[in-house]
């Protein structure tokens, strides 16, 4: 029960236990629907799958209004951290929003911030992909 610790808030409202079944729930259907984005687009595929799964659940916990998007809980159990995981998380949840809004959108060069040290975007191609609408 990683994706869910004992200090996070709720838009603010610190998680009480008779919450939590319903807020694990809910974060096992978004992480689903990230992971889900993340098939319809070349440029996640190129980045290792704990990777972007580990994202989805920071997409999703941002989504929900949980606050921290990433725990120290998060950390220990993905290895992974914040500054990792942050670039994979706005590229999909860019894409969610591109999804509604039926627009093209250029993933490539969010998620190219993963593969430099410094987070700055990498020089190169980039990738578009056009998402169905709501």
């Amino acid at each position: 029960m990683a994706a869910l610790s004992p200090n996070d808030t709720l838009n603010g409202e610190k998680v009480t236990k008779s919450m939590e079944g319903k807020i694990m729930k809910y974060i096992a259907k978004y992480c689903k629907y990230f992971l889900d984005i993340s098939l319809q687009d070349f440029a996640f595929s190129q980045l290792p799958p704990s990777l972007v799964a580990a994202a989805s659940i920071a997409s999703s916990r941002h989504s929900l209004g949980l606050s921290p998007s990433w725990t120290s809980q998060l950390k220990e159990v993905t290895g992974f951290s914040v500054s990792q995981v942050q670039p994979v998380a706005l590229a999909l949840i860019r894409a969610r929003d591109a999804e509604c809004e039926n627009v093209e959108v250029p993933c490539g060069d969010m998620l190219a911030k993963c593969n430099t040290t410094d987070h700055k975007a990498a020089e190169g191609p980039q990738h578009t992909t056009r998402v169905v609408g709501c």
